[in-house]
């Protein structure tokens, strides 16, 4: 994984920058230890990032990049097939594999998540439009117009119920633990089924 720019240490910085933020914070990270332990100068790194700010929006692009070609993808291969529950596994289960193979990703993803509230936070979630959620609400109105949900609740009551279900999943199933991972998704699933299907 990169940037995507194309530029001398690039991969490097990329693996250094994210496990530097992941360990230390937005705040406490260092642009010095990142880019020496990258190898890259000063000049070419203001050259491409201007800032540590710059770099760390960078980063956060890359992985919101990813998220969003997921869903758009699941959403496009699956919806005419599947109901919304077994898009919400897959969408899990692509969670726990992306965990799996990219731990410093995943690791920098929850990281950010610990900066909720700060500046750096506020911004990224500004200019990468984090708080809109136009995928998943388009998924679940199309799920709504299936029949998939109990006709009964409303659903302005049942989008934002699972926009949030949706973006703190991994949080309730939990990744970190694989052996436990299938049967806590199931109890997950069982528990939406059987409060919103008809």
């Amino acid at each position: 994984m990169s940037f995507g720019k194309n530029f001398e240490h690039e991969d490097k910085l990329f693996t250094t920058a994210l496990h530097e933020f992941s360990t230390h914070g937005y705040d406490q990270a260092s642009i010095n230890r990142i880019l020496g332990e990258a190898g890259m100068s000063k000049g070419q790194f203001y050259y491409h990032f201007k800032n540590k700010e710059g770099l760390y929006l960078a980063l956060i692009g890359v992985m919101v990049a990813q998220k969003r070609d997921f869903l758009q993808n699941i959403m496009q291969a699956t919806t005419a097939q599947n109901d919304i529950y077994s898009i919400f596994q897959a969408r899990m289960t692509y969670e726990l594999a992306f965990a799996r193979e990219h731990p410093a990703v995943n690791g920098f993803g929850e990281s950010f998540e610990r900066e909720k509230g700060s500046g750096i936070y506020n911004k990224a979630a500004e200019q990468f439009n984090l708080n809109n959620d136009d995928l998943l609400n388009a998924l679940i109105e199309l799920a709504y117009e299936k029949g998939d949900f109990r006709s009964d609740i409303p659903l302005e009551i049942i989008k934002p119920l699972l926009v949030y279900i949706f973006n703190h999943a991994a949080d309730m199933v939990d990744l970190s633990e694989p052996a436990t991972f299938d049967a806590n998704l199931t109890h997950l699933l069982t528990v939406l089924k059987s409060g919103l299907s008809n």
